[in-house]
């Protein structure tokens, strides 16, 4: 029987990536079309794709952009899950009618409970600093763009097709002779580390690191990075999320490295402006001088606007004459500018991005030596390649056992499965999964490692015993105490205000035990139980205690977590809550205590939550709602 051709099997890969592409699109074009056409603002609003109603109450800069701080009347709960920081959003006035056109656009900076900022390039309307307005979420049509742009450049370009190999499933490209110059490792770093880092550094196309939740993934790609720049190479690192870059910024920052972070500033975490593009630019011999000659060009501008109301025959032509010159003082500025953007990239020693950031423009051609992908587990696969087009060798990491990509349309879920997990099924050699974690107790490990892990993971001797009380795992079972879930009107998320008020009351024993409130946080896989709690725990929330969704914590850890897991009704329904990988996420998020809140008898058919619930009655941790 003849084997398939690689080369033409890739190629109905490429293809069916394209339609799946092709399909999301639609469907988020669809989805917000249907939703301005059917759906009032105020029900857009109980959906969490719009603000209905909000006012001003700030303006300001942000490196170079007018900044607009939003707040709801009254200071209420802002809701609208979906517009988060980094979404681009539309502002409308609550009163009088104008064109599309006119209406501003925006990025989100910065949300917290009760606060909205938004970046803007032009200065905001009057009605936006005056009156009561709405936000609305808008999609991205760049996204798709970029992503399709991907599949056809790795199809069709040299570029591209050097990865071909790999991407039919073969084998890493191993330089077995020696491992590049880098330095020796220190101590602290465990077998599987090193055996992760000896891999990287003798791949010559692409490398997997699986980092199991608290295993030191980021610190091996730190590693990775330094050796690599020690070597006198340039390196790009990315991740799918503006939060997962502006991490590996502070930690690669912390290790001394110069990094230079693209992006606008607004998706950017105020601890790491210093380091974007803009910041270091700006400081620039070039930038500086560039503001000079757009402040003459200004002058000149308005000394021919004077010119053209006095009088003489050739007014006309010396303010023509002016309007040249200024024309040409901009263009200098902005070729000035160009110049300093460039010199500064030059010299980085890491230039860090969002992958689909990549496609700015401000990189032009440029290449690296090494491009390392962070979470690359959470990106769908034509992200990823947008960062192996421009590396000579890659280095992805994360771990398919946790959240995977986020796609929306039924008819695309294939687009869910990663770059890195059809590598390591087609080639499991090109992988080194770390086994070692740091983050939490035994107890707290012990199912997710069972279950997700086959049992594999081993907490280090640091963490192993490390606890706030005798009871590191505590288990409320909330069956049969008639806390039943809901669905908000004009939502189609979910909330149990029994399990929302037990939540709330433990985490104010919590913080009574003596846990700061920048260490306890309290998630739930649903965004109308988050914001339940948040409302209950208001006061401490102010303080910084974190609610959030299973979703928005991965990555994150806090000495003390509370879960809820709010699905409870008769006929055994889940939701989310099936999800194997968004439940590893769940539980594996605190380091000393964790509790976890839910209805054994709606939770009972969900592997991971039974096994989690028994292994807490074996510990003495099982607690009936009932006592409580």
């Amino acid at each position: 029987m003849s084997r398939p051709d690689p080369t033409a099997t890739l190629e109905a890969h490429f293809e069916k990536l394209a339609l799946l592409l092709g399909r999301e699109r639609d469907a988020e074009r669809e989805r917000f079309a249907d939703a301005e056409a059917n759906l009032t603002l105020l029900e857009r609003d109980a959906r969490g794709t719009a603000i209905a109603q909000a006012e001003s109450i700030d303006t300001g800069r942000l490196s170079g952009r007018f900044v607009l701080t939003l707040a709801r009347p009254g200071n209420a709960e802002l809701g609208a899950g979906a517009i988060r920081s980094g979404a681009r959003v539309r502002l409308r006035p609550r009163r009088g009618e104008f064109a599309q056109s006119e209406l501003p656009q925006g990025i989100v900076s910065r949300r917290t409970r009760s606060r909205l900022t938004i970046a803007l390039d032009e200065p905001p309307p009057d009605w936006a600093t005056e009156g009561r307005l709405a936000i609305e979420l808008l999609p991205s049509a760049i996204t798709h763009e970029r992503l399709l742009g991907a599949v056809r450049r790795m199809r069709d370009t040299k570029e591209g097709k050097r990865w071909h190999a790999r991407l039919s499933g073969a084998p890493p490209r191993l330089d077995l002779e020696s491992v590049h110059e880098g330095g020796a490792l220190d101590s602290s770093f465990n077998v599987e580390q090193q055996q992760a880092i000896a891999l990287c550094e003798r791949a010559q196309d692409v490398a997997l690191v699986h980092g199991p939740p608290g295993t030191g993934k980021t610190t091996v790609l730190v590693e990775l990075i330094r050796r690599a720049v020690a070597r006198g190479e340039q390196v790009l690192a990315c991740a799918p999320s503006n939060l997962a870059v502006d991490n590996l910024v502070e930690r690669l920052a912390g290790a001394g490295l110069d990094c230079v972070r693209l992006g606008h500033p607004a998706r950017v975490l105020a601890s790491v402006i210093e380091h974007t593009l803009e910041e270091k630019a700006s400081a620039h011999p070039d930038a500086q001088l560039a503001r000079e000659l757009v402040r003459q060009a200004l002058r000149l501008k308005a000394d021919a606007a004077k010119r053209d109301q006095r009088r003489g025959a050739d007014r006309f032509s010396n303010a023509r004459a002016q309007e040249r010159e200024a024309r040409q003082l901009f263009a200098e500025a902005r070729a000035k500018e160009d110049s300093a953007e460039r010199d500064v990239l030059s010299r980085a020693q890491v230039v860090l991005a969002t992958l689909t950031g990549l496609e700015s423009g401000v990189l032009g051609a440029r290449r690296f030596a090494l491009s390392v992908v962070d979470e690359a587990t959470q990106a769908v696969e034509p992200a990823v390649y947008l960062a192996l087009l421009r590396a000579d060798r890659a280095v992805l990491a994360g771990d398919h056992l946790q959240l995977p990509p986020t796609v929306l349309a039924q008819d695309a879920q294939p687009l869910a499965l990663s770059l890195f997990e059809r590598l390591q099924s087609l080639a499991p050699t090109s992988m080194v999964t770390l086994l070692t974690q740091h983050r939490m107790h035994q107890q707290i490990m012990e199912i997710p490692s069972r279950v997700m892990y086959a049992g594999k993971l081993r907490a280090h001797e640091s963490a192993a015993a490390r606890a706030l009380d005798d009871h590191p795992l505590v288990v409320i079972d909330t069956a049969g105490r008639g806390f039943e879930e809901e669905t908000p009107e004009g939502s189609d998320s979910k909330c149990n205000p029994g399990e929302a008020e037990l939540c709330a009351t433990e985490a104010r024993a919590l913080l009574a035990l003596g846990v700061p409130p920048d260490e306890l946080a309290v998630i739930a896989p649903y965004d109308a139980q988050c914001v339940r709690i948040r409302q209950l725990l208001n006061d401490e929330v102010e303080r910084g205690v974190e609610v959030d969704t299973v979703d928005g914590f991965q990555g994150r850890e806090k000495d003390a977590v509370i879960v809820s897991l709010v699905r409870s009704n008769d006929r055994c329904e889940l939701g989310f809550v099936a999800d194997l990988r968004r439940l590893n996420v769940a539980l594996t998020r605190a380091r000393k205590k964790l509790i976890v809140i839910g209805d054994g008898a709606t939770l009972a058919r969900q592997p991971l939550v039974d096994a989690l619930f028994e292994h807490a009655r074996v510990v003495g941790g099982w607690i009936s709602a009932w006592e409580k």
